[in-house]
C-alpha cells in the first residue's frame, strides 16, 4: 500500500491523535478520528480536514461511522489501555482491517497487546522512563515511541539559533547511517522535508533513528 492514499482511522483525539492525525493529513492521506471528548472534537473539527466522530471507540456505531469497514490502518491511541486493545480488537477481528497500532500506557499490558493480534504496540511509558534515567533536558533529543522492539526510535529535537544546522538545507549536512528526518515543525506547520528545505531555528525534528545512530544523529544538531 505504500505510496497510495490510505483511509485511516485513529481512536483518540487528544495531543498523540491530533498530532498524528496532523501527519497523516500532510502525507496525503485520508484520516478519521473518533474521541469522546466534546472540546477536543471541536478543536479538530475546527481544523476542517479530518472526519471527526465524536463517540466512545469501542463502540460499534461509532467505528461505523468512521468508515472502518473501508480503512486500511487503524491506530488506537487514547490513554486507556483497554480501551486501545478492544478498539483494536474489532477492528481486526470484526471488520477486518489489515493492520492496527495501539498506544501502550502501561507497560505491563505490552504481553497482552502482542498476544491479541495488535500488529504494533508502542510503549509510551518506557519512552518516558528513557528520559527521566537518562536526564535528557530541554533542547535536547527525546524519544517519542520506540518501535520494532527497540530497533529504532522516534525522536524529536529543538532547533537552537546556535545550532550548526541552523539556515542550512537537509542536503548540505551529513547525516549518519540509520537515521532519517520524518517531518518538521515549523511555525505550527508539518513539513516533510525534502533536500531543498532548510532548517531554521525553533523549528521541531522528528527523526527516526536506530540505536547505534542516536548519538551520531544528536552531534548533527550540536554546537561543536
Amino acid at each position: 500500500m505504500r505510496g497510495r492514499t490510505m483511509y485511516i482511522i485513529i481512536a483518540g483525539g487528544g495531543k498523540v491523535g491530533s498530532y498524528l492525525a496532523h501527519l497523516l493529513v500532510g502525507k496525503g492521506h485520508d484520516v478519521a478520528v473518533i474521541e469522546h471528548n466534546a472540546e477536543a472534537c471541536e478543536a479538530l473539527s475546527d481544523w476542517g480536514k479530518a472526519l471527526v466522530i465524536n463517540g466512545d471507540c469501542c463502540d460499534l456505531g461509532a467505528l461505523i461511522d468512521a468508515g472502518i469497514e473501508k480503512t486500511d490502518r487503524f491506530a488506537a491511541v487514547t490513554g486507556d489501555d483497554a480501551d486501545n486493545l478492544v478498539a483494536c480488537q474489532l477492528a481486526k477481528v470484526r471488520f477486518n482491517v489489515p493492520l492496527t497500532t495501539a498506544r501502550i500506557n502501561d507497560p505491563r499490558n505490552e504481553d497482552i497487546f502482542q498476544k491479541f493480534g495488535v500488529d504494533f504496540a508502542l510503549n509510551s511509558t518506557n519512552i518516558l522512563a528513557t528520559v527521566i534515567e537518562e536526564g535528557i533536558i530541554v533542547n535536547d533529543m527525546i524519544p517519542l515511541v520506540s518501535l520494532g522492539k527497540g530497533k529504532a526510535t522516534l525522536v524529536e529535537l529543538k532547533i537552537t539559533s546556535e545550532s550548526p544546522v541552523t539556515g542550512k538545507t537537509i542536503r548540505e549536512l551529513t547525516w549518519p547511517t540509520g537515521c532519517v528526518v520524518a517531518s518538521i515543525m515549523h511555525e505550527g506547520e508539518v513539513i516533510f522535508p525534502r533536500g531543498a528545505t532548510v532548517l531554521n531555528a525553533g523549528d521541531i525534528v522528528v527523526g527516526l533513528v536506530a540505536p547505534e545512530a542516536e548519538e551520531q544523529f544528536r552531534r548533527v544538531f550540536r554546537k561543536g
